[in-house]
């Protein structure tokens, strides 16, 4: 971090790896706090601290403490979706991938841990989770976007509105999981997620086929 202070006392702006590696500093300072203080007792000035960097430069680059948090959850998320389903796959292929990776990815304790303090803190900062609620750039959203889309164009299914059966997809696969998890009061097995599933994209797509199955 030391760099990037140098140069700007010497009134020049960081290159684009220290800029790089300042971000990374940011959104790992902010993974920490936000996963140990929630999103209440987590201070922009303490993130900035931790991150060797001042709250002007993450208001800079970030806009807002919500989009801070956005962008953390983001970033935990983007590896859990490194397959994309072969277009050569059937559509419920296709769905059912889509499907075990966001129950993998969303089940993990630290996006656990990140929709329970969005749930809990909702009520004080109800622009998080609208922000939170609205955001058409999660990992897993593009995804199942992408497969109803071209399933559309293929004829494979009728839909008015792809953006609408795109976030009902993701409510039947995740809702109940992602809820209960949260709540503590069920812990699901691989087998349990696996049926949950399959039978998440089978309701899905009687509800959608061009044609009866």
């Amino acid at each position: 971090m030391g760099t990037v202070r140098q140069a700007r006392e010497k009134g020049g702006r960081p290159d684009t790896a220290t800029a790089l590696r300042l971000s990374h500093a940011i959104l790992d300072a902010a993974e920490r706090t936000f996963l140990a203080q929630g999103f209440t007792g987590a201070s922009i000035e303490a993130i900035a601290t931790a991150a060797g960097t001042s709250k002007q430069t993450i208001y800079a680059r970030f806009g807002s403490k919500e989009k801070l948090f956005l962008a953390v959850s983001e970033r935990l998320l983007k590896p859990k979706f490194p397959v994309q389903p072969s277009g050569d796959a059937s559509l419920a292929a296709r769905l059912g991938t889509a499907a075990r990776q966001i129950l993998a990815a969303m089940l993990d304790p630290k996006m656990v841990r990140m929709y329970t303090i969005i749930t809990a803190e909702a009520h004080r900062f109800p622009e998080l989770a609208h922000a939170a609620d609205d955001n058409q750039s999660f990992p897993a959203r593009l995804l199942v976007l992408h497969i109803i889309e071209r399933a559309l164009e293929r004829g494979e299914i009728c839909c008015d509105d792809p953006a609408s059966a795109m976030l009902m997809f993701q409510d039947m696969v995740l809702a109940a999981p992602l809820r209960s998890t949260a709540l503590g009061i069920r812990k699901w097995s691989p087998q349990d997620l696996e049926r949950w599933a399959d039978s998440a994209v089978a309701i899905f797509l009687n509800g959608v086929r061009s044609s009866p199955l």
